[in-house]
């Protein structure tokens, strides 16, 4: 199920790309909106995209999320479409413009109402159950709640309903809830908790040099909060390294992705989906499948040493998809979240980025590090670029990625290849002192 606001409904999508359908997913007869009308929910129907249905939206990435499933087990375990044994359903439960209070019932573990958007998936997914049991009947199956997807958090960034914990407090227990109060209700059976994906919202620049949310981008880094405090919540990529479509002749701010870039997000989503279904399956811990900080050590007083977690390859500073931003999106701040400056005149303290190994990169620094510099940031934004702008040429957003694309190309809607890389999370790290 794809579920959160309007990205997850395919705003900005039209018009839909993916019109025909390759392997034998499905979705509801009324299409991946189907809103909660009975009749567009009565039947299954082949899994394409479309311009049409409850919403607003066109492409949605749904049907590139369950084709990628097809295509990474098939690529990456060797086992054909025609020899696999799953088929997928997918549609969205997103709604438009929500916060996430919307969405969260914060109420007691036994209570199975909530707010009106509970209440609209409840419906969608207890139709979608009955039938996928109908069709399970048939063939002698088995059915299963693989994934939530997560594209959510533009309502949030503006200050006014929720602030870093109490946002990740509510995404947390929302997932809990959708196991408890619906997975375990729906469909009792299964034991395996569903997985949840987040693609991290990144258009925080977006609402102005007054919000908030510009250069502290809470909502962002209370998705990654969550994420990394959750065995089941894990990030899939940040959402910056996509085109957004331009509404500002509808005098808005860029919010919303490219048609193009909701199908690419619909194949990060499957290939994190897969790659967890394998750490399941083995029984390992489950991966941390996005490209992020996990350490900024002080190694003298002009240098830092940043240590990632990296999916794949090696750490890579590159600015020929993603536009060069200051410092390739990394900043020193104090325990205000002010940047840190070098001089009275000189705002950026960071000299130089380079990479050391391949999970490292070092910072060289135009001056000691003083006594107020508390943190490292990443993909915050850089003031001194006009606000309104998001996505991988403007906004916040970095230049750091892995090369987990060198392998792993997306095929566009125009056939081009795009390589898979990992782009870093939005983030930030406490800096630690090593050996001075």
């Amino acid at each position: 199920m794809f579920h959160g606001q309007s990205n997850a409904v395919g705003t900005g999508g039209r018009p839909a790309l993916t019109l025909q359908e390759i392997y034998a997913n499905v979705t509801f007869n009324g299409g991946v909106r189907p809103g909660t009308d009975p009749a567009a929910m009565a039947s299954f129907a082949p899994l394409v995209e479309y311009d049409g249905g409850h919403g607003t939206g066109g492409e949605v990435g749904t049907n590139a999320c369950a084709d990628g499933l097809v295509e990474y087990t098939a690529a990456l375990t060797g086992v054909p479409f025609l020899a696999q044994y799953s088929r997928y359903s997918a549609f969205t439960g997103a709604e438009g413009g929500r916060p996430i209070g919307y969405f969260s019932s914060a109420l007691a573990a036994n209570n199975l109402s909530g707010y009106q958007g509970w209440k609209d998936n409840q419906i969608r997914l207890q139709y979608m159950v009955a039938l996928m049991r109908a069709e399970a009947a048939t063939s002698g199956g088995n059915i299963g709640w693989l994934a939530t997807t997560w594209q959510q958090g533009e309502a949030d960034s503006t200050g006014l309903s929720e602030t870093r914990k109490t946002y990740a407090s509510k995404l947390k227990a929302l997932e809990a809830a959708h196991w408890t109060k619906l997975c375990q209700v729906m469909l009792p059976e299964q034991a395996w908790r569903p997985l949840w994906l987040v693609g991290q919202v990144c258009s925080h620049n977006s609402y102005g040099a007054t919000s908030m949310a510009f250069c502290n981008p809470f909502i962002a880094l209370a998705q990654r909060d969550a994420c990394l405090a959750s065995t089941y919540m894990r990030m899939a990529n940040p959402q910056y390294m996509f085109d957004y479509f331009d509404e500002s002749a509808q005098k808005q701010p860029m919010l919303h992705l490219t048609n193009e870039s909701h199908r690419w997000q619909g194949r990060y989503f499957a290939r994190a989906i897969f790659q967890l279904i394998q750490d399941r399956q083995a029984g390992l811990p489950m991966r941390n499948p996005a490209l992020d900080m996990v350490s900024a050590t002080i190694t003298s007083p002009r240098t830092i040493n940043v240590v990632f977690n990296v999916p794949a390859g090696i750490l890579v500073l590159d600015g020929s998809w993603v536009a060069f931003t200051r410092n390739y999106g990394l900043d020193i701040r104090d325990v205000n979240n002010a940047i840190v400056p070098a001089s009275a005149t000189d705002n950026n303290l960071i000299a130089g980025v380079m990479v050391i190994a391949a999970n490292t990169l070092q910072i060289v620094l135009k001056a000691d590090l003083p006594a107020t510099a508390a943190k490292l940031s990443l993909g915050w934004g850089d003031p001194a670029e006009p606000a309104g702008k998001a996505g991988r040429l403007a906004g916040p957003r970095s230049n750091i990625r892995d090369t987990a694309g060198d392998i792993d190309l997306y095929v566009a809607s125009d056939h081009s290849l795009r390589p898979m890389h990992n782009y870093a999370l939005v983030g930030d790290v406490a800096l630690t002192r090593g050996v001075v």
